[in-house]
């Protein structure tokens, strides 16, 4: 859904649960927040906050449960309305990460107490907005991996004791990881090639870079495929575990588009906006 406000559309994507998720488009999230004051009465600024996730011990943590998966490096655009969320983003301001964000398993996102999955993404705050009547715009990127050991529902809002997650491979590893990143990001040029043959117009290219496990985490959010691969995805034990699983979802998804010709609408890059909780 597109949510244009004042004329502002801001380009990003977040899938829902059953459905095949369209790719992030970053854009320039975050100057246009600053600069389009018409936006909202108040712009909060996060800094270098994102550098504030400890990865040397257990955190107690706000989870945000989506019908999305929030990959390590992908921004995503939320529009908060609840009133428990609001309350979040008051008691939160200042702190990266600011929330968690996992999926849910079973329930709804609104006006409930969902079951989530174990593993999540936490979130540090890229820019907020926040309207005359209390409800927020936010943007969010996706920080460091945790596994939830425990959680409660005790402020309306769900909150969890997180442990962090090591993705990168040993250094005996790092070399095959390596290849198999070659791979991968081969298979996923084939794969935007096929799926500019089936549309019949050009897929831009972005410029993905980085080492095997930031490759394997901007292809995870950029590819369109159903919400409970995606999780998977998240949840591979290891840089290198998930790239084979990428390498052949690529595949599969490139041979269906051969086979098919079918593409389009998942893959637009139109400006889509916020994602409401």
């Amino acid at each position: 859904m597109v949510t244009n406000v004042d004329g502002l559309q801001l380009t990003a994507v977040v899938g829902r649960e059953g459905n095949r998720g369209a790719p992030l488009v970053a854009g320039a999230i975050d100057s246009r927040l600053r600069n389009d004051r018409r936006w909202r009465d108040t712009v909060i600024d996060s800094g270098d906050q994102e550098r504030a996730v400890d990865p040397s011990s257990p955190h107690r943590l706000p989870l945000f449960p989506l019908g999305t998966v929030l990959f390590p490096g992908m921004l995503l655009p939320l529009h908060l309305f609840e009133e428990r969320y609001r309350r979040l983003m008051e008691e939160r301001q200042g702190t990266n990460p600011i929330f968690g964000v996992v999926l849910t398993r079973q329930g709804h996102e609104v006006g409930d107490r969902p079951e989530v999955h174990e593993v999540g993404t936490a979130a540090t705050l890229v820019g907020a907005g926040r309207y005359p009547d209390g409800r927020f715009d936010i943007v969010v990127r996706g920080a460091r991996r945790f596994r939830l050991l425990s959680g409660n529902w005790d402020h309306d809002y769900l909150t969890g004791d997180v442990a962090w997650l090591d993705g990168a491979d040993g250094p005996a590893a790092e070399s095959g990881t390596g290849l198999l990143a070659g791979q991968v990001a081969r298979a996923y040029e084939r794969f935007l090639t096929a799926l500019a043959g089936a549309m019949g117009a050009a897929v831009p290219r972005e410029e993905l870079g980085g080492d095997p496990e930031g490759l394997a985490y901007a292809i995870c959010a950029r590819l369109p495929v159903n919400t409970w691969e995606r999780q998977r995805l998240l949840e591979a034990s290891s840089s290198s575990d998930r790239l084979r699983d990428l390498l052949s979802i690529l595949r599969r998804e490139r041979a269906l588009l051969t086979e098919t010709n079918a593409g389009g609408p998942a893959l637009e890059r139109s400006g889509l906006g916020f994602s409401s909780n």
